[in-house]
């Protein structure tokens, strides 16, 4: 018993020393949830009794929708008699700021925790005693602009209520974007009774739409929108309304199969690890990608404010007792006074308690279930994060702050929604096509395709993580703006209907393209060039080493050869010096010697063209003089016969003239074209360059039009044409069909840089990652493999063009003729020295008097024996020759035969059967051919002269006794 009433007391001593705090609060009837929030949290800071020196105690008042100020000034200057130290709310609905001026009279601490009118400047003075933590209007609205550029809108539509009078304070950045561009920059409105539908329609075709609407209104605006395709998957909505999360847009996306539209929301950011006690509420919220949730309806942004509103106070209250524990007691105020006095009695604690709570900076502690708490010297809230993500999912996808940085988060957890996304594509190789074996194997899908670009967009796939479906597009055109509708058409309107996710091909970026589509980053880079015919390649013929002259030329050569050697003769028989002494030992010879007959003359003219030289040369002035000339006309033929040898025998020089797109556009018997509203027809209608223009101009001129559909028409036109036709067209294009067909080839070097890449969509998320995957295909040289394989796949072997400005390799198809002449040359040579060979051993055969094959068998032997260079001599019997020989023949034989005539060369016979033969006559010496060089060849040609008289003189005397005999 004892006991109980130690308790009782202890009790009683502790409530009379615990401080109460009065708290007062405005709640309509229709926010009880909010009314019971404040309540819980306000229990929550109280905690157990024992555990804080003071305790807050709720003052509530409630209001009805039509309470207007005059209600609403009873209701605060009753809280203020009742000694509040605080009083939150009222929320938006109010329509004045009563509450606020009198808190700001009297020094209580007014916290609002709702949006609320913009303030002027003369209003500021009496909002002094106001703090609202909800985001500050105009950097909301710096919030919602960043995030419209990070998504990479250019063209879009605003679209918000009507009747919401602080929807333009939010929108306002976004709205002054119209004014900069009213072109791409639409506005519209609605209000909450009219037909959605009138509104949908004026904006049917709008893929980009930013969004202001009440959560309540969230559902319906979606679903009337449908009936004009503006939630397809390829549709884009921004929410800005904070609370939009509190909707669960889950029943939308499972009721509706083709809501497929891609919504991006917003919300403050929250911290991850709120109190136990909230759970009892329900709320959704984010870590780790993983998603929380109770079955209790969801909390709102006003319940986190209202939360961090209360802590907040009772933190500046815990501070504030902590330096000035005496002064801070109940206030005791009234409100029974003259506002617009001058002077007034205020509590000076609460000012100092709105100072605390204004100094708070970047706040973001486990009492707060928003972050980053900092607000201005007029009470707003300067500083908080905005989470941008996806309702549907609650996954989040960046965060914005205050310094205009959007940091992504989560990229992975959006990846992994598993979207099917349309790859718009045309048909051409080597990037597109159907696989050969497609209708046997039956093969569907992305598996009927294959090309360059079908296995890029694999390893993309696979790179970054996601399914894909080719759609190739009707009218197969890479995508060009109608002039007069300004609609594109092909692969661009695929993706500006929302008809593909992003579009693959050999597409070119293009200044036009980009104001309509974005684009990733290259994964190809090309130019322009011109393919011109160049026929198959054709065998040299076997004379093609006279190519470097004309028939007529080689002609007038042989002509002047021949014409040389007789004109020699003439003017060396005419010349005196030319006329030698055969025996110079022999001062009074019997004749003189010419050497220029015509055998010598002809050989002579023949090594002088071929820079072969000669052991004999004219000594007279005027056969020199004709000689000399000759020699300058022979170096001259020699050198340009030299000098333009490997450029017939090679394929470096061009057919034609054309070589650049400048040489093209200066003549008019080739005709040109390109793609029709191609890039590179673009190329040349928009560039300011004097040769582009002109091009552009002669190919619009032409008749017919030079333009085509496509590449391979092109390609077909150059081959049809037969070299009358050139094709401008990109250069890895071009290098594919060199490489299939033989009979192209490319002119010029390229010009235009270009760049192939992915098409998206504007704003498009996935853009970023699919940059990230062809930068790191690249580094790893997978983007060079794939062009490899494509375009070296099923090539001809076609004959390789030598680089002109390079020394031309001649082979033995270039030179074969020369070797075949200098075969056919040998030959003759061979032949006519075996012709010459069995008349020698014919002739052999009758003086040795043996058969024909013993005298072949004798020679060829000795012939056979290259090691025996020494070839010994004989010479018939004088007696046999004196008996079957005239005197007559005698006589010119002596007088015509060369010095070696009277000695007969007998081939095969050895040095031993030499020496047993008889001693010639001494008739039988020979003489040497040559021009006698010393007094020995003259003594040989005087002993030769004693024998020639003998003999003769013997000759005389037999004739003689002949002549007696026959008188006798």
């Amino acid at each position: 018993m004892w006991q109980g009433i130690a308790l009782i007391c202890a009790f009683l001593v502790h409530n009379s020393l615990q401080q109460q705090i009065n708290i007062g609060a405005f709640f309509y009837d229709n926010e009880l949830e909010l009314e019971k929030e404040f309540m819980d949290v306000l229990n929550a800071i109280n905690g157990p009794e024992s555990a804080t020196a003071f305790a807050f105690n709720p003052l509530i008042k409630r209001l009805k929708p039509e309470d207007n100020s005059v209600i609403l000034h009873e209701h605060a200057c009753d809280l203020i008699d009742n000694g509040v130290a605080a009083i939150f709310g009222p929320s938006s609905k109010a329509a004045s700021d009563i509450v606020a001026l009198v808190c700001n009279n009297t020094g209580i601490p007014h916290i609002e925790f709702d949006v609320a009118d913009e303030e002027h400047q003369e209003e500021k003075p009496n909002h002094q005693m106001t703090l609202n933590l909800y985001p500050s209007q105009p950097i909301l609205s710096k919030a919602y602009a960043d995030i419209v550029q990070n998504l990479g809108w250019r063209k879009f539509t605003v679209v918000y209520d009507a009747d919401d009078t602080k929807a333009t304070a939010r929108l306002q950045d976004i709205l002054q974007m119209r004014e900069l561009h009213n072109d791409v920059v639409r506005v519209r409105k609605f209000k909450r009774d009219e037909d959605f539908r009138v509104m949908w329609k004026s904006i049917k075709d709008e893929r980009r739409i930013v969004l202001d609407c009440p959560p309540d209104l969230l559902v319906d605006l979606l679903n009337t929108s449908s009936e004009f395709d503006l939630t397809k998957q390829y549709n884009n909505i921004l929410l800005t309304n904070l609370e939009t999360y509190h909707d669960n847009l889950q029943d939308l996306t499972a009721d509706n199969e083709t809501f497929a539209v891609n919504i991006t929301a917003t919300r403050l950011l929250l911290n991850p690890d709120p109190q136990a006690y909230l759970h009892q509420y329900g709320y959704v919220t984010q870590q780790d990608s993983v998603v929380f949730e109770s079955s209790e309806p969801s909390r709102t942004l006003l319940h986190d404010l209202l939360h961090d509103g209360l802590q907040l106070f009772a933190q500046a209250w815990r501070n504030a007792t902590y330096f000035y524990p005496d002064r801070m007691s109940v206030p005791r105020m009234s409100c029974d006074f003259d506002f617009d006095a001058s002077g007034g009695r205020s509590w000076q604690m609460g000012r100092y308690l709105m100072h605390l709570m204004k100094g708070t900076s970047g706040m973001s502690g486990t009492n707060f279930r928003t972050s980053n708490l900092q607000f201005d010297e007029d009470g707003q809230r300067i500083n908080f994060n905005i989470e941008i993500y996806d309702p549907a999912d609650n996954i989040g996808i960046a965060v914005w702050d205050t310094r205009g940085q959007i940091t992504q988060l989560n990229t992975k957890a959006k990846i992994h929604k598993k979207i099917v996304y349309r790859v718009a594509t045309r048909f051409g190789l080597p990037y597109f096509d159907y696989k050969q074996d497609a209708l046997e194997l039956n093969l569907t899908g992305n598996a009927m395709y294959e090309g360059y670009a079908v296995d890029l967009i694999d390893a993309i796939a696979q790179e970054v993580g996601f399914d894909y479906v080719f759609v190739p597009v009707a009218d197969q055109e890479y995508g060009k703006q109608d002039k007069d509708t300004k609609q594109w058409n092909g692969i661009i309107g695929e993706i500006i209907n929302n008809d593909a996710h992003m579009g693959i091909c050999d597409l070119t970026i293009t200044q036009a393209r980009r104001t309509a589509v974005d684009f990733t980053v290259p994964f190809m880079q090309l130019g322009v060039s011109i393919l011109a015919y160049k026929g198959s390649h054709k065998e040299k013929e076997l004379e093609a080493y006279l190519e470097p002259f004309a028939v007529e030329v080689w002609l007038w050569i042989l002509i002047a050869v021949f014409a040389m050697s007789f004109l020699k003769v003439i003017i060396a028989r005419i010349a005196k010096a030319e006329w030698e002494n055969p025996h110079p030992c022999n001062r009074d010879p019997d004749a003189l010697e010419n050497l220029w007959h015509l055998h010598n003359t002809f050989w002579l003219t023949v090594a002088s063209i071929m820079t072969a030289g000669c052991d004999i040369l004219p000594k007279s002035p005027q056969v020199r003089l004709s000689e000399a000339t000759w020699w300058i006309f022979a170096i001259i033929i020699a050198n340009s016969y030299t000098a333009n040898l490997a450029a017939f025998l090679t394929s470096s020089k061009m057919e034609g003239s054309v070589t650049s797109l400048k040489d093209l556009s200066a003549q008019t018997e080739i005709k040109f074209g390109t793609i029709n509203g191609g890039s590179t027809y673009n190329l040349l209608a928009e560039s300011n360059e004097t040769v582009y223009r002109l091009a552009f101009n002669l190919m619009n001129n032409d008749d017919p039009s030079p333009y085509t559909k496509n590449n391979d028409e092109g390609v077909e036109r150059v081959i049809s044409s037969a070299g009358d036709y050139m094709f401008l067209m990109e250069t890895t294009t071009l290098e594919y069909h060199r490489e299939k067909n033989c009979n192209l080839r490319s002119v010029g070097e390229k010009f235009g840089e270009k760049h192939y890449a992915i098409a998206v969509p504007f704003g498009a998320d996935y853009r970023s990652n699919l940059s990230v995957a062809i930068l790191r295909l690249s580094e790893r040289g997978e983007l060079y493999n794939l062009k490899q394989k494509w375009w070296k796949r099923n090539s001809s072997h076609c004959f390789e063009e030598p680089d002109p400005d390079a020394t031309p390799d001649m082979n033995f198809e270039q030179l074969r003729g020369i070797f075949y002449t200098l075969y056919v040359g040998i030959l003759i040579a061979f032949i006519i020295g075996i012709v010459e060979f069995l008349l020698y051993v014919q002739q052999v055969a009758l003086e040795e008097h043996m058969t024909f094959k013993e005298a072949f068998t004798r020679e060829m032997k000795f012939v056979l024996r290259i090691w025996n260079n020494k070839k010994p001599i004989t010479s018939p019997s004088a007696s046999s020759s004196l008996r079957t020989t005239p005197l007559r023949s005698i006589e010119k034989r002596s007088m015509e035969r060369t010095p070696k005539s009277a000695h007969r060369i007998v081939l095969g016979r050895s040095s031993e059967e030499m020496r047993e033969l008889p001693p010639p006559l001494p008739s039988a010496r020979p003489r040497s051919r040559s021009r006698p060089r010393a007094s020995s060849s003259c003594s040989n040609s005087g002993s030769n002269s004693v024998v020639l008289k003998r003999e003769r003189k013997q000759e005389r005397e037999r004739g003689r006794g002949r002549e007696e005999e026959a008188r006798v």
